[in-house]
């Protein structure tokens, strides 16, 4: 879907960087790659390593992950100070296929976000018929092993690559035709053809823009459809485009918050406030905020665009809808300079 951006220049921009180490949560590394590893073999874990350089005692709370085949365990005491505690982060392979990456958040008390482990694995998939192994299907004969493809945070000025495996469960070969990333920063590499029963991989490229002033989630739609057969799904691509602050003890930190939509006795469409609140010990410095088609805002000053430590902002948002949508909830993207969560969704809730 598309969304209406509101981009709002930075006071403050910067080369991106990686996370550190430094700070009063500190992880050995936030990254994991298994490499090559089979599904048939099941689970596979990894203990990542985090030390409390704080005065005070750390409990982490809560592991949120970012699909179901990814979870953690935390631990179940507080963190003295000086002293370090693991965090073992298991991965279910079933149903994977080929180069892999999924995230996990780790929360302390409060719900501060200590940001997000990450892992790798190539799989390869158990013996099994195409249609078991591949369980999206693009077209009639046409499978895929993934329903979408998210890049996550895009380097400025750099290629990103994905890769998602295709194949042709049908008795005839295929002349495959892409659809729906012209005029996109997304890009498909894969075969022109397919014979019965062949599998291929399908690579997704995006050209992250350069410009350190621009805040967004790059979306796409690609239709990938065999012999001009009408597609029967899409696969949808997004990446998000920002600027990583470097972590230390005193960087920003935006507070989780949801947005409560009501009507007013005289207002014909919901409104409501959304306040952000910077827990850190610098200014938070607010990028962009990034709604959903059919919302808009008001009282936001470029001048506010710089949130002291303790302080917040308020901006009143206002829906087109009429009745209010059911289903899940909508939400919005803050992008800001907060080195954890650089783009945090925010939820979108009516009442």
């Amino acid at each position: 879907m598309r969304k209406g951006v509101l981009l709002l220049l930075a006071l403050l921009t910067a080369a991106p960087v990686l996370l550190s180490q430094e700070g009063p949560a500190a992880f050995d590394s936030r990254e994991w790659d298994f490499g090559a590893i089979r599904e048939a073999d099941g689970v596979v874990t990894h203990a990542f390593t985090v030390f409390n350089g704080d005065s005070r005692p750390l409990r982490l709370t809560r592991a949120i992950p970012g699909c179901s085949c990814i979870s953690a365990s935390v631990p179940s005491e507080a963190i003295a100070p000086g002293q370090s505690a693991v965090v073992e982060v298991r991965f279910t392979p079933a149903g994977a296929s080929g180069l892999v990456e999924r995230n996990v958040e780790i929360q302390a008390a409060g719900g501060r976000s200590l940001g997000l482990l990450s892992i790798r694995a190539d799989v390869l998939p158990a013996d099994r018929s195409i249609q078991e192994r591949y369980p999206v299907v693009l077209a009639e004969g046409l499978y895929a092993s993934r329903s979408d493809v998210r890049f996550g945070y895009l380097e400025r000025g750099r290629s990103s690559g994905k890769v998602v495996f295709i194949a042709n469960a049908s008795a005839r070969p295929m002349r495959l035709r892409a659809e729906g990333l012209a005029g996109t920063r997304f890009r498909a590499v894969f075969p022109e053809t397919l014979a019965p029963g062949e599998e291929a991989r399908l690579e997704l490229w995006c050209d992250a823009p350069a410009d350190p002033a621009y805040f967004a989630t790059l979306r796409a739609s690609l239709r990938l459809t065999p012999d001009g057969l009408p597609a029967l799904r899409e696969l949808p691509v997004s990446g998000l485009c920002l600027t990583q602050a470097p972590e230390s003890p005193d960087a920003p930190r935006l507070r989780n918050a949801t947005v409560e939509l009501r009507r007013g006795l005289l207002a014909r469409t919901p409104r409501g406030t959304l306040e952000l609140f910077n827990d850190g010990a610098s200014d938070l410095v607010i990028h962009a905020i990034e709604l959903p088609d059919g919302y808009s805002h008001s009282g936001l000053d470029p001048e506010s665009l710089r949130i002291a430590p303790g302080k917040s902002l308020k901006v009143t948002l206002t829906a087109r809808h009429s009745p209010a949508p059911t289903g899940e909830s909508p939400r919005l993207t803050v992008f800001s300079n907060d080195p954890l969560r650089p783009a945090k969704e925010i939820s979108i809730n009516y009442l």
